[in-house]
């Protein structure tokens, strides 16, 4: 059995044993929180939830089910499950030609983003993306290093 701060006190202090026994029987509905609230005020000791849950569970006293104040959850319909999965290559693509320079207004959803050039007209990659990236495998490479040793 675990012996620490808290099975001392219940064991060292029998009235306080009795005490917690006493507010189960007067209220069994009583939170465990409001317990220790009491107990640690009637017997000047500092008692926190789980003690007192731990100390119940020890002395045998049945499990409490939680409140059932959660009105409407009956007839909500659960959320279906999604399964994440991530995709990772099995090897590591050879660049292919560039897809040219392609303006901002020509850029699909799945192409990459890295920008060509620094002045305007402003172009982009164009290469279809990797992943969830907003880069093709060459510009996320090169934007994030340690993806070489994650291929």
């Amino acid at each position: 059995m675990k012996t620490n701060a808290t099975t001392g006190i219940w064991r060292r202090t029998p009235q306080l044993d009795a005490r917690f026994h006493e507010l189960l029987r007067i209220d069994p509905k009583l939170s465990y929180t409001a317990i220790a609230q009491r107990l640690s005020l009637e017997f000047k000791i500092t008692l926190t939830k789980n003690a007192c849950i731990g100390h119940g569970r020890h002395a045998g006293v049945p499990k409490r089910q939680p409140p059932r104040s959660y009105a409407g959850r009956k007839n909500r319909k659960p959320k279906p499950y999604v399964a994440k999965i991530r995709l990772t290559p099995r090897f590591r693509p050879m660049s292919r030609p560039s897809a040219g320079r392609v303006p901002l207004e020509q850029l699909e959803p799945n192409d990459c983003r890295w920008p060509e050039g620094d002045r305007a007209p402003f172009l982009f990659c164009g290469e279809p993306r990797h992943g969830s990236s907003s880069y093709c495998w060459v510009h996320a490479v090169r934007s994030c290093p340690s993806l070489k040793v994650l291929s």
